[in-house]
């Protein structure tokens, strides 16, 4: 089995190049960072000890300026750095779970808790774990040698303590782990709580049950904020439990120092300059704690990213061997709603002839609309299965759920009884933005979906912007903006919910005039329950009360 590549990691192999130059950055600052403390234990020296003036200190005063100046200005690369290396990577990300999204059909809860929180957790590892690293690899190896040079003991003391804190974070990493997946599984419970109550808001409110799942989100809020505050929990410990460490360690060294001097077994220069290099020693290990919680921040998100950032080329073979178009029919097909399990379709057998017009029927809630987004294939079945077949026979009966997300977008059209329409141009909402349309190609599929006096009333035409919510269009005209994106597509199979809905007689009759001509070697499925299309269908299926 291929192992997955990971997200980080791929990350920082491509942008080796920068990585190289921060960590050349972090030595550089390594280098000022000893020579200040070197050049302020000289003239702490020579003013405290050897009462020197400020001849016999200038150089040395000006040495140490240019040292401070240069770090407070290397904080600026080192910052613009990290920031480019991150938005890289979550653009990369995004983009991915975008395509990914859209390729299977991911539900717009668990979608939003990916693209924001997700992605957004591996923010830190750049900002936080990958500068503690790099000070750690350059800084810490850095000032045990040059100590080694000024006072060997104090490095041994350096060198024995330094484990102590990387083995008290392999000893809680696996605990932080699990609480930072518990919490990540816990947010991901709640979005998609709240996601599936919207969409079955309809359904609840018919079924009087809003409060119930009201309690049910209530307990998963609960749970969250208790995943929440135990990874707070650990992360205050951990963070506590370093502190003491290094502040142990390095008051150990202090003493150490202490005693030597007072034996006179040691110099005031050395053992100042030791001192101030201590603290700045143990830094990167007091930051450990803050780094090591975000790195499992990350490490978790990178986990449940790495599914929809690692998919296999979509294959379009199905494509070429659906001979067009095809007959559609459902087996035994049922529906339940995640959330509330209620049942809206059970068991339906139903076939949509080749090159016909279909409309299903039937009563307000029966699941007229819900049918259409599973033949659509924007929702999965509860049970049961959809096929595509095109007369060929047996061989040539293709299941919708194992065809690529590229082959079902070359094959079906889908409009919703509410088209949404983007805060773009009129040619953008219709031909969605696909390259190479052309002006005539989105005039044409205006103009047969009845919107041409819209069109041409336009003083900015196809240029015109359309606002939030589709200003200016009206209920009827967003429905028809939404057959023209049917027609502009021209695919086989084509899916519309209440096309007609909202529409006086006479823009209905043009409506229907204009789904003649396009019907032409076409299978089109509609739902509506008005008598004039359902008198013009070929085909007429009452969901609740068999075929007409």
């Amino acid at each position: 089995m291929k192992k997955k590549k990971s997200i980080l990691r791929s990350a920082l192999h491509t942008q080796r190049n920068i990585l190289l130059v921060r960590t050349a950055i972090e030595l550089l600052h390594g280098g000022l960072v000893v020579t200040a403390a070197w050049k302020t234990s000289i003239i702490v020296n020579a003013v405290f000890m050897e009462h020197g003036g400020p001849t016999e200190t200038a150089s040395d005063l000006l040495m140490l300026f240019l040292c401070v100046l240069s770090m407070a200005l290397l904080r600026l690369p080192k910052s613009r750095i990290e920031a480019q290396l991150s938005h890289r990577l979550r653009l990369s990300a995004r983009t991915s779970l975008h395509k990914a999204m859209l390729l299977q059909g991911r539900g717009s809860a668990s979608a939003l808790t990916l693209t924001l929180e997700r992605v957004d957790a591996l923010d830190p590892f750049f900002h936080t774990v990958l500068p503690t690293m790099i000070a750690g690899a350059v800084l810490i190896p850095l000032i045990l040698i040059v100590t080694a040079f000024a006072d060997p003991l104090s490095a041994l003391l350096f060198l024995v303590t330094l484990p102590i804190a990387p083995f008290l974070l392999f000893l809680i990493g696996k605990a932080t782990r699990r609480a930072s997946e518990r919490q990540w599984d816990k947010m991901q419970s709640l979005t998609d709580g709240f996601g599936e109550l919207v969409r079955a808001a309809m359904t609840l409110k018919i079924f009087r049950r809003i409060d119930t799942e009201g309690a049910h989100l209530a307990r998963m809020s609960h749970s969250f904020a208790e995943a929440s505050l135990s990874v707070l929990r650990l992360a205050f410990v951990s963070a506590f439990a370093l502190e003491l460490i290094t502040t142990l360690s390095i008051a150990l060294i202090a003493v150490s120092i202490g005693l030597r001097l007072l034996e006179g077994m040691m110099s005031f220069q050395p053992a100042f300059f030791v001192l101030i290099l201590a603290p700045l020693f143990y830094q990167p290990l007091r930051e450990g704690g803050i780094a090591f919680h975000a790195a499992m921040d990350a490490k978790t998100a990178e986990t449940a990213l790495t599914p929809y950032l690692d998919l296999p080329s979509s294959t379009d073979g199905a494509r070429s061997q659906i001979l067009l178009p095809p007959a559609v029919h459902t087996e035994h097909l049922s529906y339940r709603y995640p959330l509330t399990e209620e049942e809206v379709l059970t068991g339906l057998t139903l076939s949509f002839p080749a090159g016909k017009s279909t409309v299903i029927a039937g009563a307000s809630g029966i699941g007229k609309s819900t049918l259409l987004l599973l033949l659509a294939g924007q929702i999965t079945p509860t049970e049961g299965k959809i096929l595509l077949a095109d007369g060929a026979g047996n061989a040539n009966n293709f299941d919708l759920a194992h065809l690529s997300e590229t082959t079902r977008t070359h094959l079906i059209t889908y409009v919703p009884q509410e088209p949404h329409i983007f805060t773009a141009t009129l040619a953008e909402n219709v031909s969605l933005w696909l390259e190479n349309a052309t002006d005539e190609a989105v005039t044409a599929a205006l103009e047969a979906a009845a919107l041409g006096d819209f069109l041409r009333a336009l003083p900015e035409g196809l240029r015109t912007p359309l606002g939030q919510g589709g200003q200016p269009l009206s209920a009827g005209q967003r429905h028809r903006l939404g057959l023209a994106r049917a027609f502009f597509q021209n695919r086989p199979i084509v899916l519309l919910d209440e096309v007609t809905a909202g529409l006086d007689e006479e823009t209905e009759a043009t409506v229907i005039h204009a789904l003649t001509r396009f019907a032409h070697h076409r299978t089109l499925i509609l739902t509506s329950h008005r008598p004039a299309l359902i008198a013009w269908a070929d085909h007429v299926i009452t969901l609740g009360g068999g075929e007409l």
